[in-house]
This record gives C-alpha cells, structure tokens and sequence, in this order.
C-alpha cells in the first residue's frame, strides 16, 4: 500500500522548528472530503511509526497529530511514545465525561495536549487546565480580536500559543508581541524585504563558487582551493561525504577524495547546496531544507517527466527557487548576479509553463495539498505513483544536510 504522509513546520519565535504537525492522506484523491478522522490519524501513526519509521519523517522532533473524539476515548495516544507526540484535540470535541477522563490519563502519562483551532468558551476552561498549547487559526480569528481571550486564558494556566495560518512576516511579528511562542505557515518562504538588502562580501564570494560550479567544465583545481578557503563550506563537504546517507564503510579524510568520491554531478549539487545554506544562515534552516527538498523532487520527478531540461538543472531550479526569501531581495536581482543559462532563469521568473507545472506538483505534495487539479489530471500516470517514494528520498537527502 502507498503510504502518504506530508508535515508541516512549527516554528519558536526564533524560527527554529520546534516540530512538525503531521498530514494524512491515503491516496492523492480520497482524502478530501470524505475520509473518516479515525482512519486518517491511524494511518498517519502507522505510516509514520511503523513503516517510513520515526527519524525519517520527525528526526528528533515532536510530531503534532490531530485526534478524534473516537480515538481520544479510545486512548489511542498511550500506543506511541509521549516524547513524540503531541495530541491535538480537534475544535468540534465537547468537553463530556469520556474525553475528559482520557485527557486527564494522557496528562498523568506525561503527554501534552493541544487544543486545535480554539475558540474560546468557557465550558472549555477544565480542558485548557490539562493542555500545554492552544493554537489559533489567526485567519478565522484576527489576531486583533484575540487579546482579551488570551489574556483570560494565561490568567489561570501558563501554556504555550500557537499561531497558525501566519502567512506574512508582519502577522509573525504581531503574533510574537502578543505572546505567541509557537508558529505555523509560510511567512518564513516570503521576502521580509524586497529589494532593499545590499548582498554582502560574503555574499558574493559565495555567488562566485555557484559561478565556479556552474560552468559546462569545472576547473575541480581552482575549485577545490575555494573549498578549502572557506572553513565552513570545508567542513559541511567532509560531515557530508561521511554522513549516513551515503553508508560509507570507512571515512573520507581529504576535501580532493570528497570531491572525487561525490563526482562531478554530485559535487555541482552539493555546492549549490550549501552555498544556499550559508546564504540562508540568518533564515529558517527549514526554508533551506525545504529548498532542498524542492531540488531533489525536481530532478527525480524530471526522470519520469518530459521537460526542456536536465535533471541536473531541474534540481539547480529547484533549489534556488526560495532565493528571493533567502536573500530579501527580488529574483530579477538575484539573477543578475549569477551566470545562469537564460533557460533556468526564465524558470526561476516563472516564464517556464514545464517548470512551473513541476514546482506545482511538487509544493502541492509537499504542504499535503493532494486535492489539487494537477493530481487529477494526471491520476494514473507514473509520476503520481513515485511521489511518495520521491518525497521519503528528498528528506532523507535535505536532512543529511542539517545533521
């Protein structure tokens, strides 16, 4: 059976992921809008515990699972361990005898309970007493309206908000003065500033080793003298080459047999990669790590999929197509700093009808938004059936980078 699982971030007010809440889908079609919730978390349990197995899909996080009242009076949680789970109570569970009897046994097992797109009620007031996070859809309910509910909460429990659905960086920042500790959405993938961050020497030192790296004939000399200036970039090569991803018997020692090891194409990845990275490094690691997530679905997906490129440029694409976010700056000026192909940069300016239908395809599983029209369109195809394995593939890869 496919197995089908997406996650998405959460954030602390310092951007660093504190989990991931975890997305059920069954199939690419049947999940909206008729699947049971019971089913769903028990399958996102299954999938994530027994079978893509924990440290692929959480790493050392805790995972955030929507449970049903069925599931809840069940005491389904008490099968996985507490340190991993975060049980989210839905919004249309009442606060009867036999829910609140399994909260109270999750509390004292050492669970932590979150309430799940909240609104306030003060029959709710003995269920918040046994949670550690409430979280908020701020589109439902503007963060504006929330400040007295917020302050009649904390009053009596010191718990932990979650703001979901922050799409902009001004809803972070507003949310984070309000108390907020927590975060969902894609502000984090959006410029905070267009057009107005000068890139700095380092910067353009780092723009010249994607040049280097981008040429039809590298000169692995006057690249490898690069690598070895920059102390970082030295090191992530060598923790890299020696990471588990590539199950090596012995270790690699030297920048050169990294780079010989990892041959041309791989070397032109990893290059890019963490040059990335360190552009990034004032960014969220998971818009990194969703970039490089987005890469390699890109180039798998070009094996299957008749583009006008490269799985190679598919994945340079890919990767360098959050650039605007990383750096604050619009892709028109990023561009003109790198020596790309006028074809890959029509690409990342949205010019390419291919590759924007892959980096469609891709987002869309990627965030669990499998309702999409492109999946029906292509329902049947190959391409549909390789997701799952692609997507298992990609984060195992991205997070070989943040090891």
């Amino acid at each position: 059976m496919d197995i089908f699982v997406a996650r998405q971030p959460v954030f602390t007010a310092k951007k660093k992921v504190f989990g991931y809440e975890l997305l059920f889908r069954n199939s690419l079609f049947n999940a909206f809008p008729d699947i049971d919730g019971s089913t769903a978390t028990s399958t996102v349990l299954s999938n994530t515990f027994f079978s893509m197995g924990l440290n692929e899909i959480l790493g050392e996080k805790p995972g955030l699972v929507n449970f049903t009242r069925d599931l809840i009076v069940q005491k389904m949680p008490l099968l996985f361990p507490k340190e991993h789970i975060i049980i989210e109570v839905l919004e249309d569970i009442e606060p009867d005898p036999e829910v609140m009897d399994a909260l109270r046994e999750f509390k004292r097992q050492g669970f932590r309970i979150a309430l799940d797109d909240f609104v306030y009620d003060k029959k709710f007031d003995a269920m918040i007493s046994l949670s550690a996070m409430i979280k908020f859809d701020i589109m439902a309910t503007p963060l504006e309206t929330l400040e007295p509910i917020i302050a009649t909460i904390r009053a009596n429990t010191p718990l932990t908000l979650l703001a979901e659905k922050v799409e902009t960086h001004q809803e972070f920042e507003q949310a984070r003065k309000m108390g907020f500790g927590l975060f969902q959405g894609y502000f984090f993938a959006r410029p905070e500033i267009l057009s107005k961050k000068d890139i700095s020497p380092g910067q353009i030192t780092k723009m010249k080793l994607i040049n280097a790296a981008g040429q039809k004939e590298l000169n692995l000399v006057a690249i490898e003298d690069l690598i070895k200036k920059d102390l970082s970039i030295s090191f992530k090569l060598l923790k890299f080459i020696n990471c588990a991803y590539f199950q090596r018997p012995t270790p690699i020692n030297t920048i050169k047999d990294a780079m010989t090891f990892l041959g041309i194409d791989e070397l032109k990845k990893f290059l890019h990669v963490v040059v990335v990275s360190d552009l990034g490094e004032s960014k969220p690691d998971e818009l990194i790590r969703l970039s490089v997530i987005r890469a390699r679905m890109c180039e798998q997906c070009g094996q299957i999929l008749k583009t006008h490129f490269t799985t190679e440029e598919l994945f340079t694409i890919g990767l360098f197509s959050s650039m605007d976010a990383i750096l604050d700056r619009s892709m028109a000026d990023i561009l003109n700093q790198i020596t790309f192909s006028d074809k890959i940069k029509d690409a990342l300016l949205g010019r390419n009808k291919h590759y924007t239908m892959l980096h469609t395809l891709v987002e869309s599983f990627g965030k669990g938004q499998w309702d999409h029209r492109l999946f029906t369109l292509m329902d049947g195809r190959k391409i549909i059936e390789k997701l799952p394995e692609f997507y298992k593939d990609a984060l195992r890869m991205a997070d070989s980078f943040f090891v």
